[in-house]
């Protein structure tokens, strides 16, 4: 068993400045009876805090740890719970870390602490500790960056498995001496009592106005260069929108705006700012949901990335207008929903991941008997989550009226599956109010039924296992698989396997414990056009033709078919014998692109078998040549940027 290590990192907020030195203009006594110890709570000049950001590190004390990587040993407990991931459906649940210290006394000295300690009237390490100083100095943790990092004695510091979280809260110190802080995933910083879209604006009228009128002022005074945009919409007394330009509080109107009807106004009615999304990327507008409201830093997306995937799998465009603030988290499980989605946060990569749901395909990597831990798949039927029929309601007419009013929409879309509720017995409805599908985007509702139906015509079954930690293991959440075994048969009892998409991983120190959801799939009859066939986890013998097939009709001339390997995958062999990617055969007219963003590579040769020596007269055998990486007999169009390749397998030594 590996000597384990485990750290965590914290990130405080420290003033860079000193204590009485421009542009601090901090003094005793003037601002305060002793000098500050350079944290928001202690600052005495509010105004020049110049926030420069310290990371501080704890580890669980053991009689290995390395002399070499600075930290305190407290740590006296680490309990992980994982997200899970909610396909098409929301935002999930939020992994949560609780880290438990012990108290000590403490030095303060070095980075993060007490830059004035030559000038204090005390000895540190006989007055207070290290978790009540850290309280008192540093009560503003919420949202503040935690990492969990575990690795082995002998690594590097950067080359252990870290995790990334946001601190939620912390309690403590107890009299007993315990100090604990709750971190959860990124994605928590979008729940409602944190953020909401639009920000509340606090303009209200100035004057009564009646509804004719196309001017109005708004107080208090200077609220409009404060708050408001020099034009866009505004929302009246919570019951009619109206396009405006500003000049100061002056407002310049169009009335009964976006479905709503003028009215007359009192004096001192509200004027809240109106958020509305036009025709827009789901990618985009989750982008900007997160970033721009959820105080997400916007180092945590791949942008490009998302606009990839919704162009490559979705296309659709959204509309929304949104009169009122309402939780970030909520918005964003409705756009999740309606546009089949999966979002969460990925601690390692330190990225919101957002994929289109879709097909898993034939060929996907397959957790087996042999790769899995005896005894730990579990299969569990969920019944309730089927659907054979899905009321749509969209086409909202006026925005200000709460989602529930069903006589508030144009339009309904209904997707009924007949056989489904014969072979069931009975039906299983699902109603769906949207405020992002416009009264002439029947389409998008068709097929958001088309994907409910299509997911939940049989329930999904959950399946639960466990696999062995080790250089062969590769699971990741959110990404699609497949699992076999004895008890998954097909009708003449043989075995078989199903598509499953990971929704709840726990990287424990020596194997991975998994939850999955049976991704079952069937494409809505509008998703036309371009064909994609994208591998985001590494991958062995691949076949394009064979992918292609387990997810798409049998392509004909003049389809356009494209692959993706992203980023950091590998396509790889397991023989010399068999290619790493074999483009396969195809219809004379059907176009193929190979898009290499990772790397294809073949299998390594053998070295020959040892000998006696040339000496002796007895030689040893030759090395085996190396595997083919790409195998290709259709004229293809193929691209690979730089830092991506193709990779022949090398020859093996020969023996001596």
């Amino acid at each position: 068993m590996p000597e384990v290590l485990t750290y965590i990192e914290i990130d405080i907020s420290f003033c860079a400045n000193t204590y009485g030195v421009a542009p601090c203009t901090a003094s005793i006594p003037a601002t305060g009876d002793i000098k500050c110890f350079n944290s928001v709570k202690t600052c005495q000049d509010r105004d020049n805090y110049n926030d420069d950001t310290v990371t501080l590190r704890f580890a669980k004390p053991t009689d290995y740890l390395p002399r070499d990587i600075d930290c305190i040993p407290s740590i006296a407990s680490v309990d992980f719970t994982p997200a899970v991931v909610s396909l098409g459906v929301n935002l999930g649940q939020r992994a949560t870390l609780t880290v438990t210290f012990k108290d000590h006394p403490h030095s303060d000295t070095g980075e993060g602490y007490d830059k004035y300690l030559a000038d204090r009237d005390y000895d540190p390490w006989q007055q207070g500790s290290y978790w009540g100083k850290f309280r008192a100095r540093q009560p503003f943790l919420r949202g503040r960056a935690l990492r969990w990092i575990r690795g082995i004695v002998g690594q590097d510091l950067a080359d252990m498995e870290t995790h990334t979280f946001v601190i939620e809260s912390f309690s403590g110190p107890t009299p007993d001496g315990k100090f604990t802080i709750i971190a959860k995933d990124v994605l928590k910083l979008a729940d409602g009592d944190r953020a909401q879209a639009p920000h509340l604006t606090n303009g209200f009228l100035g004057a009564d106005i009646t509804a004719a009128a196309t001017s109005a002022s708004m107080l208090p005074t200077g609220i409009g260069d404060a708050e408001y945009p020099t034009a866009g919409y505004i929302c009246i007394g919570g019951n009619e929108v109206v396009a405006f330009t500003r000049t100061g509080d002056a407002l310049t109107l169009t009335r009964g705006q976006l479905g709503t009807t003028a009215t007359t106004h009192k004096a001192q009615d509200r004027c809240q700012g109106v958020l509305r999304y036009s025709g827009m990327d789901a990618a985009n507008i989750l982008y900007d949901l997160l970033t721009g409201y959820a105080d997400v830093p916007a180092s945590y997306v791949d942008l490009a990335q998302w606009q990839a995937e919704t162009t490559t799998f979705l296309g659709n465009v959204y509309t929304a207008v949104i009169c009122e603030p309402t939780s970030v988290a909520t918005l964003a499980s409705e756009l999740i929903e309606q546009a089949a989605l999966a979002v969460w946060w990925d601690d390692e990569a330190e990225k919101i991941k957002l994929q289109v749901l879709r097909a898993i395909t034939t060929d996907a990597q397959t957790f087996t008997p042999s790769n899995t831990l005896k005894g730990t798949l579990q299969l569990k039927d969920q019944p309730d989550k089927r659907i054979s029929r899905v009321q749509v309601y969209f086409g909202q007419k006026d925005p200000t009226k709460p989602l529930s009013n069903l006589d508030n929409y144009r339009s309904t879309s209904l997707s009924i599956d007949d056989e489904a509720e014969e072979d069931y017995g009975t039906p299983a409805i699902k109603t769906i109010t949207s405020r992002w599908i416009p009264e002439a985007g029947r389409s998008i509702a068709d097929r958001l039924g088309a994907v409910q139906l299509g997911r939940y015509r049989d329930p999904p079954r959950q399946v639960q296992f466990q696999l062995q930690r080790d250089a062969e293991t590769d699971a990741s959440l959110g990404i699609g698989y497949r699992v076999e075994a004895q008890c998954v048969q097909d009708a003449t009892g043989a075995q078989s396997n199903i598509p499953i998409q990971i929704t709840r991983l726990n990287p424990g120190p020596d194997k991975f414990s998994i939850e999955a959801e049976e991704m079952l799939w069937t494409a809505p009859a509008t998703d036309t056009g371009t064909r994609y066939v994208i591998f985001d986890a590494n991958n062995a013998n691949i076949n394009l033709r064979s992918s292609h097939d387990s997810i798409y009709p049998v392509a004909l001339p003049g389809d356009v078919v494209n692959c993706i390997i992203n980023s950091g995958v590998i396509i790889s062999s397991t023989s010399i014998d068999i290619p790493a990617f074999n483009v396969g055969t195809w219809p004379a007219g059907v176009t193929v692109n190979l898009i290499v963003n990772g790397r294809i590579a073949g299998a390594g040769g053998d070295g020959g078998a040892g000998g006696l020596g040339s000496g002796i007269g007895i030689n040893g055998g030759n090395g085996n040549h190396g595997g083919i990486a790409l195998y290709c007999r259709f004229a293809i169009n193929l691209e690979f940027p730089t830092g991506a390749g193709i990779w022949g397998g090398a020859g093996g030594g020969g023996g001596d």
